[in-house]
């Protein structure tokens, strides 16, 4: 067996390769590209037939180097950078002993790998992501107009009062003002997208057998169910449904210091995964006020408030999406 590690850059990567005792085979800094990185693979399979172990820190673009890596046929672990920089504050900072220091916490077991999605999560995730990105500026863009009306002085007639409709549009366009008209233009394109972005993950994860069992949950749509499976993946991961609670970040922390012990909602998580559970949430409340869901929903919101209340019955709602999935049935609301 070898151990690699490899401390990678946008530009160039940093290589060492240890055998089974710790001692030093060979160092090398390579191109980070495709090319490169498979050169230097097919190198050190030459120089031995052992097998490879390879690390990774998992930077905002190590997917394709991890699929490198893969597909030639060896393993590959993947480290969050936070976890393993108290493990290397021994050597000197630079990016070989970065490398070499990578390949011996490797050799010694000392590296806790996370989870990397397939290809098929990964282009799931980018297409919901991108989605998401769009409609952050369609509310950007509707921001802009209205500031824009607000910046001269121009009233809505009250015929106009439901924003953006088409009656409204045709009215802004009446006004025959270039920056208006030209951030409509701009708005009118980006729903556009969206429209056809939606129609995208209707006609590719539409009959995704986990999607269709989430959406069986009343308020959760195919967008919605489509954005939790892609953050998550598979979540018969997950032993239980606290670790996938506490994995999206809607698990109650407990904070002690001395006597003193209070408690608040974890601040870690999957941002965009526990954003949508929320909402579905209400929707749910809206949709469906006779499930256990909704009665917990009320009960908590009598006694902590509406916004704890959301929090906690957004991870029941999670809850029964693991039963459902991992026991492929629908959503029963009693």
């Amino acid at each position: 067996m070898k151990y690699i590690g490899l401390d990678i850059h946008k530009k160039d990567t940093q290589a060492s390769v240890l055998d089974e005792k710790g001692k030093f085979v060979h160092g090398e800094r390579i191109r980070t590209d495709v090319k490169d990185i498979g050169h230097f693979f097919e190198k050190i399979e030459r120089m031995n037939d052992d097998d490879l172990l390879v690390v990774i820190e998992a930077t905002g673009f190590y997917f394709w180097i991890y699929d490198v890596i893969v597909e030639r046929g060896h393993q590959a672990k993947v480290v969050h950078p936070t976890r393993v920089k108290p493990l290397m504050r021994a050597r000197t900072k630079n990016d070989r002993n970065d490398a070499l220091m990578l390949a011996e916490l490797l050799r010694m077991g000392c590296l806790e790998g996370i989870y990397v999605p397939d290809r098929e999560v990964r282009e799931m995730r980018e297409l919901t992501r991108h989605r998401e990105s769009l409609v952050r500026k369609k509310g950007d863009l509707k921001r802009e107009i209205i500031s824009a009306l607000d910046q001269r002085g121009v009233k809505v007639p009250e015929e106009h009062r439901t924003n953006f409709s088409q009656k409204y549009n045709d009215w802004l366009r009446s006004l025959n003002d270039m920056i208006v008209s030209d951030k409509l233009d701009v708005l009118e394109l980006v729903i556009n997208k969206i429209k056809g972005i939606e129609q995208v993950i209707e006609e590719r994860y539409g009959q995704d057998d986990d999607v269709k069992l989430m959406m069986t949950v009343p308020g959760v749509g195919l967008v919605t169910a489509a954005v939790i499976k892609a953050e998550i993946g598979d979540i018969a991961r997950f032993s239980s449904p606290e670790k996938l609670a506490a994995y999206v970040g809607v698990s109650p922390t407990t904070y002690q210091s001395g006597e003193k012990e209070w408690g608040g909602p974890t601040r870690r998580g999957n941002n965009r995964a526990k954003h949508v559970l929320i909402e579905a949430t209400l929707f749910h409340y809206h949709f469906c006020r006779d499930s256990k869901i909704s009665s917990y929903y009320e009960r908590k919101r009598d006694s902590i408030g509406r916004k704890k209340a959301v929090v906690a019955s957004s991870r029941k709602l999670l809850e029964a999406m693991y039963f459902m999935v991992t026991r492929k049935e629908s959503f029963h609301a009693h």
